[in-house]
């Protein structure tokens, strides 16, 4: 006999900030690049990976923490990674030494970068000529993002004995799982942390429009790498 459970969406969220000053040595906190993970709800809507627009950040005003820095603010966007919607825990029942355990394993496990909208602000006094650069900024991140997410698709198919655990009941077994899968999206948090911080590093203190250029070829052929994984 076999049940199955839906796998409750988990975030890796990273709410990104772009300020661009001439003459700072290091990103202000609030400019940071900061990472939340956490259970979110399946209806939850987002964009898939894809070339973004302006008309993409629907967030009426920035966070209440950042409203106080609109002014050097020039966009600030959520991005994520999320199991996708067809991922499910599957059960079944198995006889060990006279008791019955159940057992479980992740079924069509995939992972999926998302652009939010509603989490995205877009600073309404931007100058029309860095409009440009400034949208390419938002869409490295979004590209970092999918990267990130395309690698945890290749980990889940590599490592998919890993994803199958037995214990004396269905909510044991769930949370073992959630555990494994708990894991590797700390793993790929930290990698994501230190990649947008370096980014911004580099391309949010002043208009360096080649550096930005290279970082923007750089996402764009790791995901041609990773296309197998999308």
């Amino acid at each position: 006999m076999h049940v199955s459970g839906f796998i409750e969406n988990i975030f890796i969220l990273v709410p990104l900030g772009l300020i661009l000053l001439v003459g700072c040595s290091r990103l202000p906190a609030y400019s940071q690049p900061r990472v939340e993970i956490s259970n979110a709800s399946r209806a939850t809507q987002g964009i898939s990976y894809r070339e973004l627009t302006i008309a993409d950040f629907h967030a009426p005003e920035l966070p209440k923490d950042l409203v106080s820095y609109g002014q050097h603010l020039n966009a600030h966007t959520s991005v994520a990674i999320r199991t996708r919607p067809v991922a499910k825990y599957l059960f079944s029942y198995q006889d060990s030494d006279g008791s019955q355990l159940r057992c479980g394993h992740a079924e069509n496990l995939g992972f999926e970068a998302v652009m939010l909208p509603e989490k995205s602000w877009w600073s309404p006094t931007l100058a029309t000529d860095k409009e440009a650069y400034v949208l390419q900024h938002e869409q490295v991140h979004f590209a970092l993002m999918e990267v990130a997410a395309r690698q945890l698709n290749r980990r889940a198919a590599k490592e998919r004995d890993q994803l199958t655990a037995c214990a004396a009941d269905v909510e044991a077994v769930t949370k073992r799982l959630s555990a494994i899968l708990d894991r590797w999206m700390a793993e790929s948090q930290k990698e994501t942390l230190k990649q947008h911080g370096e980014f911004d590093e580099a391309t949010s203190r002043l208009y360096a429009l080649k550096v930005q250029q290279w970082w923007y070829d750089r996402a764009m052929k790791e995901l041609l790498d990773l296309v197998e994984w999308q």
